[in-house]
């Protein structure tokens, strides 16, 4: 009885030792060659405890400006939706962050409410050369200049993207992407259900700033969430992928068609795993709960189909996405 005794408080011990919460510090950089800003979110494991948080669009649980629980710690770069912020997307930060994750979230000048609604231009969501600048140079300020810095581990980076967002990690993780087939396809082939055609491009006119840059960071993991502009990447390029990559779509889809985004990654890159959701969750539903009454071209943000429970699409989700990390990082 005693060595049960002994070994149950050893064990309830060790559970307190590695249990986290998750910190949160909001950064605002200048890429200074661009004369760019850059607002990055740092959700990140911490012991001090969690207060309710209010992000704007959404809320959520997190130690604001806390101090940092541990080193060595994998990191996740995430990129968000066009149009969209890094801190709309707190239910898998503030997730991974108490599963001793370091998750640098990026938000895009010119896309991201963040920087002012006046500074908000609709065909900046094309730039896809702007949005990877913006990844490769944020990761490379957390990496070699932050405070983080110490506490992270160079050798173990990962990254996850919802939408436009998707797009932009495989991109710096060195995927293919031509801007004249993703153009052929809107003006030929894309069916009319397919939304992602109709955000203004530009493209004809600013063809530099839609060709992305690839990271010279190697990348031990890529998760994307329902992402865009699935057919703007060429065949081979996919295919010569080595990266292991979880894709997770949404089949019934209401913004973006599953055949020609998420179910064509699937199939053209070599380590895909894919994860289906079959249910009626639209492109949205990888958005943190929220109550506002915002529609993007019709489709509602914050409402989901019925039947459609979000927190408990991202509870599944949340672990899954932890177990892929877990495996190959």
């Amino acid at each position: 009885m005693k060595h049960l005794f002994i070994l149950s408080a050893i064990l309830l011990f060790a559970t307190q030792s590695f249990a986290q919460n998750a910190g949160y510090e909001v950064l605002r950089i200048t890429d200074e060659s661009r004369k760019r800003p850059i607002q990055i979110d740092v959700w990140y494991p911490t012991k001090e405890s969690e207060k309710k948080y209010n992000y704007g669009f959404s809320k959520g649980n997190v130690a604001n400006k806390a101090y940092i629980s541990a080193k060595k710690l994998p990191l996740i770069l995430f990129s968000h939706g066009a149009m969209g912020a890094a801190s709309n997307y707190s239910w898998i930060a503030e997730y991974l962050a108490r599963k001793n994750y370091l998750v640098v979230g990026v938000s895009h000048f010119g896309e991201s409410p963040v920087f002012g609604f006046d500074s908000i231009d609709p065909t900046s969501v094309a730039r896809f050369g702007d949005r990877t600048k913006d990844l490769n140079f944020a990761l490379e300020f957390i990496i070699e200049h932050s405070k983080y810095a110490e506490n992270i581990d160079s050798k173990r980076i990962g990254a996850v993207g919802h939408s436009s967002g998707g797009a932009s990690v495989l991109m710096i993780n060195g995927a293919e992407f031509s801007p004249t087939k993703l153009v052929e396809y809107c003006r030929k082939s894309k069916p009319g259900d397919d939304k992602g055609c109709d955000y203004p491009r530009g493209v004809e006119t600013d063809i530099k700033r839609f060709m992305p840059t690839k990271s010279n960071r190697v990348f031990k993991a890529i998760v994307v969430l329902d992402p865009a502009v699935g057919q703007g990447f060429t065949k081979n390029g996919l295919k010569s992928s080595i990266t292991p990559t979880l894709i997770i779509g949404s089949v019934k889809n209401d913004f973006l068609p599953f055949k020609f985004h998420a179910g064509y990654l699937a199939k053209q890159i070599k380590k895909a795993e894919i994860v289906k959701l079959n249910d009626g969750e639209g492109h949205f539903v990888y958005l943190d709960e929220c109550n506002l009454p915002i529609k993007v071209m019709e489709i509602p943000l914050c409402t989901d189909a019925n039947g459609v429970d979000r927190k408990v699409v991202h509870t599944k989700l949340a672990i899954a996405i932890e177990q892929f990390l877990n495996r190959n990082m």
